[in-house]
């Protein structure tokens, strides 16, 4: 088989522009640079990135990066690659999907993603990316019942603020923060760690579709890439470097939802936390990280003032309230009662409802299923009744 197929024919029969070949020979290259990230990981495709198509596409794989320090496994899949890609038969795969493909070639690129310290070189996407202000959500796969309550009250949250939510689409927190924002009728965009085609895990295909229709799937694995364990966490600095925040709802010690805060430091994110009881396991990494000084998300709409600024007030009634036809006092009771328990006393206060009015007030809601009451008697909202 001869070297890969990467210049790319005029389609009109004309002269193609200078300008164009350059760019489509960039386009190609950051192409196989992802194929082949896929196959070795990114250390190795870091420093192919500067080298020009011609180098990456015909010299040697020993001449590009020498032999010191470079394993076999790296050298045959780089030799592979070189001698059966085909960037216009990758694209027309993926256009015959419906799915895009943005290279660091292309203006188009996330210009966020793209000034993380280790940007994939070509991000596959099905379905838009909103160009709006987005916050990555991310926790536990195995979260307590409360945490994945509080994941879904957060997407749906942001997303009636007009704030995409960025999440992995795993089960868990991730899964609760798509559900939010997607019942709020919001935008929300999910960080894949296998193949753009692949539904992972299977569970969640409903949810994949749902996703895509309000958002977008991206990825940095072409068609068909397994969801191998390694890849999840390399994922992670994508949910991280397409958000401006990162919240941290609930993670254990050894969560990679903690890899996902790492990646945000690294790439200059604001990394917030939301606080768990003492001594309980599924919240020790996530409070290890407010120990470390990450921003305490304890009141949302103080946190909603931190990270979008120009929304709606903490006293406007979300226009999924209105819209459900709630009278006066309990619009005004429902919004007195936050995202984390409070106390009867404490949503008085916030709602301005006197206490003969509250209590009826309160037990309605429950009943139409817009808050719940824990075990000890404090209510907290539910994202959808």
């Amino acid at each position: 088989m001869g070297r890969s197929t990467w210049r790319r024919r005029s389609t009109t029969g004309g002269r193609t522009s200078l300008e164009d070949n350059n760019q489509r020979t960039e386009r190609a290259k950051y192409l196989f640079l992802s194929h082949l990230q896929a196959r070795v990981g990114s250390s190795l495709v870091s420093r192919l990135g500067n080298l020009s198509p011609e180098a990456i596409f015909e010299a040697p794989y020993s001449e590009l990066v020498g032999s010191t320090g470079n394993s076999e496994k790296a050298a045959r899949a780089f030799d592979q690659l070189q001698r059966s890609f085909d960037a216009r038969a990758a694209e027309d795969q993926l256009a015959a999907r419906g799915i895009a493909v943005l290279t660091l070639a292309d203006d188009g690129y996330p210009a966020m993603l793209r000034n993380i310290p280790d940007p994939p070189p070509a991000l596959y996407v099905d379905g838009v990316v909103p160009e709006v202000a987005s916050v990555a959500l991310v926790g536990s796969r195995k979260a307590s019942a409360t945490g994945i309550e509080t994941a879904r009250k957060l997407g749906a949250t942001l997303a009636d603020r007009g704030v995409c939510v960025v999440s992995g689409l795993a089960l868990g927190v991730d899964s609760a923060a798509h559900e939010g924002a997607v019942d709020a009728g919001g935008r929300t965009v999910g960080v894949l760690g296998c193949g753009i085609d692949i539904a992972y895990p299977r569970t969640n295909r409903a949810l994949f579709d749902s996703v895509r229709r309000h958002g977008a799937l991206v990825s940095e694995y072409y068609l068909g890439e397994a969801p191998l364990a390694w890849r999840f966490p390399a994922r992670n600095r994508i949910i991280a470097g397409l958000a401006s925040t990162v919240v941290v709802v609930e993670a254990s010690e050894h969560s990679g939802a903690l890899i996902t805060a790492r990646h945000g430091l690294d790439a200059g994110r604001d990394v917030w936390a939301v606080p768990g009881p003492p001594g309980v396991r599924e919240c020790r990494g996530s409070n290890a990280l407010l120990a470390d000084g990450a921003g305490v998300l304890w009141d949302v709409p103080e946190f909603l003032e931190a990270i979008a600024p120009h929304g709606r007030s903490e006293h406007e009634v979300p226009a999924s309230i209105v819209s459900s036809g709630l009278p006066k006092t309990e619009a005004a009771v429902l919004c007195g009662v936050g995202l984390e328990p409070r106390g009867v006393d404490a949503v008085a206060m916030r709602s301005g409802v006197s206490m003969s009015e509250l209590l009826p007030a309160l037990a309605l809601l429950e009943l139409k299923g817009f808050v719940h009451r824990d075990a000890v008697g404090a209510y907290v909202r539910r994202a959808v009744p």
